[in-house]
């Protein structure tokens, strides 16, 4: 077999169990949270946790977008410091964030505030985390041993003391717990053998122009974590007998995401190794297989939706065929952003686009749902599907000239030009300016 092709495929095994562990263990809190506590306590942590979430994509402060490609094709010996400088600017970002996600949990989750709060808290936490680099970086077994690891034993045993004791409030500290452990060992295994500068690091020059550095990424990655949080607020205000049924296909919807994210992650160490047309090649291999996939997991999700809905809350959740098809939509474009976005227009640095495409989508989305909500609360997951449509539509039409421009600028692939022959076999992209 290929090396090249054997690595990729021992990157998609390993991060795809990473994968298979998440999802296989966030399936099986489900049942047993609900069966002990409830639909209605359930549903106010995941709220919470989504909450969380989309505070943790403020607190990776567009790191998640931008770090994969620039470790990929950064020195070596200079990632440890990028990390470093990464983590100090977060951790300025961390204590403020928290302050505002508390506010917000407790104005918007109906009861369990204070579980809901704490299990957001383990899912902000994944802002600081070591994920991103060593996706940048090739290492999968890292990536599985030194985060997903110490995440799903937080989990677990959070399981274990709700099935035990009946308290919800032991699963979230055992999974906050999970996700601090997470980025110590991250962290200790990035820094060891390596003499970094922590107090040039700490200087407030330097975490001001990290900071600035992720202007753009923040703006998209920002708006989309906001995104999250205000759609079930709507659905929460006008329509709360929704909200357990958006809760759920979230949060499956997120199994889904995950499920598909080792393609994008392989992608990610695959795409930027290369330069001109064998760039534009690897780009487009890469986009047929992520929309096969895509349109694959959209049918799955949409057949399966309704049945594994009822099967995970006891029947206290279902769907209807029509919002099965609406979500089995939204999820179908949830799994092409990722490679519209972090992967395509990263590489060819329109981080800019990828800003004002998600601002306007996002924009236009809740306000659709504004107006659905008063109108028609059960076509409210439509105006969801709309604004992804549109997003993606843009962001695929930029995409698509971008390939063609690189392509444009590249000599022929003939005999004549033996060099371009193996560009990108291994060569390192060209640079691309980031903001």
């Amino acid at each position: 077999m290929n090396p090249l092709a054997s690595g990729r495929s021992r990157g998609l095994g390993l991060f795809g169990l990473s994968v298979l562990l998440n999802g296989a263990v966030s399936l099986v809190t489900i049942p047993v949270i609900v069966a002990v506590v409830g639909a209605e306590a359930w549903a106010s942590m995941g709220t919470g946790q989504s909450i969380g979430a989309s505070f943790g994509v403020l607190t990776i402060f567009g790191w998640g977008l931008t770090g994969p490609v620039r470790i990929a094709v950064a020195d070596p010996t200079l990632r440890p410091e990028m990390f470093l400088d990464s983590l100090f600017a977060r951790g300025v970002l961390l204590i403020p964030l928290l302050a505002v996600q508390a506010a917000v949990t407790f104005a918007i989750v109906p009861q369990e505030k204070l579980v809901a709060f704490i299990a957001g808290t383990a899912m902000t936490m994944a802002g600081a985390s070591a994920n991103w680099y060593f996706t940048g970086e090739s290492r999968p077994d890292r990536f599985l041993l030194l985060d997903t690891i110490p995440r799903v034993s937080g989990t677990l045993a959070g399981v274990a003391a709700v099935a035990g004791t009946g308290h919800l409030l032991l699963f979230a500290l055992c999974q906050l717990a999970g996700a601090v452990v997470a980025l110590v060992v991250s962290s200790v295994a990035i820094f060891r053998g390596r003499k970094l500068d922590v107090r040039a690091a700490a200087s407030f020059a330097r975490i001001r122009r990290s900071l600035l550095d992720q202007r753009h990424g923040v703006v998209a990655t920002g708006l989309l974590a906001a995104y999250v949080p205000a759609a079930l607020a709507i659905i929460a205000l006008f329509s709360p007998v929704l909200l357990p049924m958006f809760v759920l296909a979230d949060r499956l919807g997120k199994f889904v995401a995950m499920a598909v994210s080792p393609l994008l992650q392989v992608f990610q160490g695959w795409v930027p190794a290369a330069s001109g047309r064998e760039r534009v090649h690897r780009m487009r291999v890469a986009g047929r297989v992520i929309v096969v996939t895509a349109l694959v997991g959209g049918v799955l999700y949409t057949v399966f939706l309704a049945p594994f809905s009822e099967l995970l809350t006891h029947g206290q959740v279902g769907f209807t065929a029509a919002a099965s098809i609406a979500f089995g939509i939204n999820m179908t474009l949830t799994i092409v952003s990722p490679y519209l976005t972090n992967l395509g227009l990263m590489t060819y640095g329109r981080l800019r686009v990828i800003a004002v495409s998600v601002a306007v989508s996002v924009v236009l989305t809740l306000g659709s749902l504004l107006l659905v909500e008063a109108l028609a609360p059960d076509a409210a997951v439509w105006a969801l599907v709309g604004g992804n449509v549109f997003m993606t539509a843009w962001q695929a039409l930029v995409l698509g000239r971008a390939l063609r421009a690189d392509e444009a600028l590249t000599p022929p692939l003939t005999p004549n030009n033996p060099e371009q022959i193996t560009a990108g076999a291994g060569s390192a992209p060209e640079r691309v300016p980031y903001g």
